[in-house]
């Protein structure tokens, strides 16, 4: 699993007329296990909200910390407040733990967890024991190249009910949909984006109960190398374009001057590809031996912005790759693609920023920034500077 990564991806939707979801998740990471529990609080709002978010939080800690399921279980039953209606004492929960090549399923009371394998359904083994009344599913998978674990409450399962689909959305048809969505490019993120759209679809944007799904996938890696700015000493420029593109992977330069020296280093040519930008997005240009080659500080601006929105809307990788500019294009290989992220920010000063007031700590605020968000995504980055 060396050359392995889990991505990940989760979108929620609150129930029509609430401001909080009901559903909660917790991702706990220590060493080489990552811990995972979707939980779906009793009833919707807040109360809901606090019992899932108590359920997922405790949970996770617990199960991350190695104790036996059964006495997790028992813990979270007793220390939740019971539901004097339904007579249960806490919210359902799905926990997900992967470690290296393996993975062990332990599920309550939500829908079955969605396991695709090679394009089709993987019927995982499971097996089933109690826990006082509470019914115990739990399996352990082998996990391969490829795989796509779909996590879910009952608002996906639910999604449509006496609207599109009278009867819900249901296992069958959300097993037909990842079927035929599962693509080996799509990412974790946007497969979660996919379906949380589908079921606002169904729900006639007007969801009657709390929707989430978390989706990990089993991914080879892909390292995304950008250059920001030469060299601070330009008698550097050998040796850090050496080590630059000696890195596996994609490379990106950002910024004219950059460009320019690259060209100078690589003996190619820089070509402007005409009408590739826009008002506020400078055109991108080509070179043999770069992958994308774009402006400087106002496509990287740009790029924070989008990742701003993927961060605030998790809806929002649907639409990451409907545009070509340079900031786009940038986004849709960092945030869709890449697993491992090189940032190699150059220290030298361009005076063509004087009109734009924009300084050398102003550009690294924004590099820093944008390394910021893309590790809160879940990509192993590394900045250096040169």
């Amino acid at each position: 699993m060396e050359d392995l990564f889990i991505e990940s991806g989760h979108a929620s939707v609150n129930k029509h007329d609430e401001s909080l979801c009901g559903d909660s998740y917790s991702i706990i990471k220590n060493k080489n296990k990552t811990t995972i529990v979707l939980s779906d609080g009793l009833g919707s709002g807040v109360k809901a909200n606090i019992l899932s978010t108590l359920t997922a939080t405790m949970l996770s800690t617990m199960v991350s910390r190695e104790l036996p399921i059964d006495e997790c279980v028992e813990t979270v039953a007793s220390t939740l407040p019971m539901c004097k209606v339904r007579h249960l004492s806490y919210s359902t929960f799905t926990v997900l733990e992967i470690e290296g090549s393996r993975a062990r399923l332990v599920q309550y009371d939500n829908p079955a967890a969605i396991f695709i394998r090679n394009g089709k359904r993987y019927r995982y083994p499971t097996s089933v024991h109690f826990v006082g009344e509470k019914e115990i599913h739990e399996s352990n998978i082998l996990l391969q190249e490829g795989d796509i674990i779909v996590l879910m409450s009952d608002g996906v399962t639910n999604a449509g009910v006496g609207k599109l689909r009278p009867d819900g959305w249901e296992e069958e048809g959300i097993t037909a949909f990842l079927e035929e969505w599962c693509q080996k490019e799509t990412s974790a993120k946007r497969l979660a984006a996919i379906i949380g759209n589908a079921c606002m679809s169904l729900s006639m944007d007007s969801p009657d109960d709390d929707i989430t799904t978390l989706v990990f996938t089993v991914r080879r890696r892909q390292a995304v190398n950008v250059l920001i700015g030469p060299p601070g000493n330009k008698e550097d420029d050998p040796k850090v374009f050496k080590l630059f593109f000696a890195k596996e992977g994609k490379h990106v330069v950002c910024g004219g001057s950059t460009a320019h020296a690259v060209s100078g280093y690589l003996n190619k040519p820089l070509m402007l590809i005409p009408e590739s930008g826009t008002e506020t997005i400078p055109a991108i240009a080509e070179m043999e031996g770069v992958d994308l080659v774009t402006e400087g500080v106002l496509t990287l601006q740009k790029v924070v912005e989008i990742a701003k929105r993927y961060a605030d809307n998790n809806l929002e990788s649907i639409n990451i790759n409907q545009n070509k500019d340079g900031a786009s294009l940038i986004a849709e290989m960092l945030f869709e693609q890449a697993t491992d992220i090189n940032i190699f920010f150059g220290t030298a000063i361009n005076q063509a920023h004087d009109s734009l007031e924009i300084g050398g700590s102003t550009k690294l605020a924004l590099v820093k920034t944008l390394a910021q968000c893309l590790t809160d995504m879940g990509k192993n980055v590394k900045l250096s500077m040169c």
